[in-house]
Parts: C-alpha cells; structure tokens; sequence
C-alpha cells in the first residue's frame, strides 16, 4: 500500500510538473516580472492572449528592410501600453518577424531590432521591462504564407503576446 501511495505520488508530481508553464507560475518576483527560466517558446495562449488580440493593438508593422517605428506604429503600442496598465499582472512576450526576403542570419536579427523597437517603446510609455520578453523567428514563422507584397507586408511585423 506505501509503495502504491508512492508511486502515485510521484506520478502526480510528474504530471504537474511537466504541463506547459502558463499564469502564475511565470512570475519570477512579486513585482510581476518574468520567471528567468521560462523557454517563451513553449508557452500557451492564455485568456489573457485572446484578450489583448481582441482589442486590434497587438501587432505593429514595418516597411521593408526597417525596424523603425512609424505613427501608426507607435499609436498601437501607446494603445498597448494603456492595456498592459490596465491589465498589470500580464507578462508579454514580443515576437519579431520579417518577410522570406534575405537570408535567415539577416532576418532573424531584423526581427529582433523590430521586436526590441517595440519593448523599448513600452518602456517609454511607463511599462516595466520586467514584464517583457522579446524574441526573433525572422522569416521562419509566417503569419501569412505567400509570395506577394501583401503576405510580405503582413509578415513584417512585431506581434505582442501576453500571458
């Protein structure tokens, strides 16, 4: 009976303990901020993430070959950053993207100045740095698949993801 209540034990602290990291566990301080360890790669949508897709401000373009931050741009994240106040206990991950144009070397960097163009606009509108997280998948992670200046224009992009 011990052994059975051992193994049991252990089987349901396995399970726990390999579920995707989501909510809670994320924060790293009591500050809000993110856990050091988290891969955002294997992060899932939370209801946070359908909530801030909801409101349109959670992608911001680019032109071509650019990492620079238009009026358009910049109005979206002003917008985001009034929800990310709203909404204090979400963490974000920003992801970087770029068209299939240029090498993979080329675009993942590219994504990354992009991705960190808009943390650094966050910052500026008064959101923690510790609540952000960015990351590059240059042309490796389309939004849109094609090869034509609308799927282009569509894949350079800097989409915000919050947990």
């Amino acid at each position: 009976m011990k052994k059975l209540l051992v193994l049991t034990a252990s089987a349901l602290l396995l399970v726990a303990c390999s579920s995707t990291q989501d909510g809670a566990e994320l924060y790293g301080d009591v500050n809000g901020g993110w856990q050091d360890d988290i891969d955002v790669t294997s992060l899932s949508a939370t209801a946070l993430t359908k909530k801030l897709q909801q409101t349109g401000y959670d992608v911001v373009y680019f032109s071509f070959n650019d990492s620079g931050l238009d009026s358009q741009a910049k109005a979206t994240l002003r917008s985001q950053a009034e929800w990310l106040k709203d909404n204090p206990k979400a963490l974000i991950v920003i992801e970087g993207r770029c068209d299939e144009r240029g090498t993979r070397e080329y675009n993942l960097a590219l994504g990354d100045q992009r991705a960190n163009a808009a943390r650094s606009y966050l910052i500026a509108q008064g959101i923690s740095a510790d609540r952000i997280r960015t990351i590059s998948y240059g042309k490796d992670k389309p939004v849109v698949l094609g090869s034509d200046e609308e799927a282009w224009a569509k894949n350079r992009n800097a989409t915000t993801v919050a947990y």
